[in-house]
């Protein structure tokens, strides 16, 4: 995922079926945000942030936030507070995507380097991807009550955080693409059967190699 997808229409959607099968096995969420997030940014060539929308306990008077909040860009901000738009005919600065899941509501913003077209053909690539990834996000919330889901989402955000600061840490050391790096990280994960999680918090604290941390 650390390269481009090929603009021709059968290479973006061969390349948003492959990596929705990443999607099929993972079985953490922050992980699953991670992936997500580079597909997007990596189907539409241009840099993918994802918010998701927690809510208090059933019952609490504590509004509803969409994490992360902090940080953002101003355009990623606007973009992420508009309305999706089917629009194959303007130039636009990024493209709106809100995943249908029953888990929660959750979108991203993918930001272009330049304002441009959106093709037909993106549109139906990044639904294939984002209808299974919602899939894949309902699987792994489940059926949980309200509190507990509320207790998943933020701790999913927390994670996200993290893999995306052990991300810049290997992005800057190895001069790598965020795709690229992500990708090393998860690779050391899978091949040491250590969450993604726990890998990035080690590179962070000892500064070692994603495969020794």
């Amino acid at each position: 995922m650390g390269q481009n997808v090929s603009a021709e229409p059968t290479a973006r959607r061969a390349a948003a079926a492959r990596m929705s099968r990443d999607f099929a096995d993972e079985d953490d969420l922050g992980t699953l945000l991670g992936v997500a997030q580079h597909g997007l940014g990596s189907l539409f060539d241009g840099e993918c942030t994802i918010q998701l929308e927690v809510r208090g306990e059933v019952g609490a008077a504590s509004e509803t936030e969409w994490l992360p909040s902090e940080g953002l860009a101003e355009t990623v901000l606007a973009g992420l507070v508009g309305q999706p738009s089917e629009d194959v005919h303007s130039e636009r600065a990024g493209i709106l995507i809100q995943p249908s899941s029953s888990s929660g509501v959750c979108r991203a913003w993918v930001q272009f380097a330049v304002p441009r077209r959106v093709s037909v053909d993106e549109l139906i690539a990044g639904d294939l991807f984002t209808q299974a990834f919602a899939i894949a996000m309902d699987r792994i919330v489940g059926q949980n009550r309200a509190a507990r889901r509320e207790t998943q989402l933020r701790e999913a955000i927390e994670s996200h955080r993290i893999i995306g600061q052990a991300t810049g840490i290997m992005m800057e050391r190895h001069r790598l693409t965020a795709g690229a790096a992500f990708e090393l990280l998860r690779t050391a994960s899978q091949n040491r059967n250590i969450r993604l999680r726990r890998i990035a918090e080690r590179l962070i604290d000892t500064g070692q190699e994603p495969d020794l941390a």
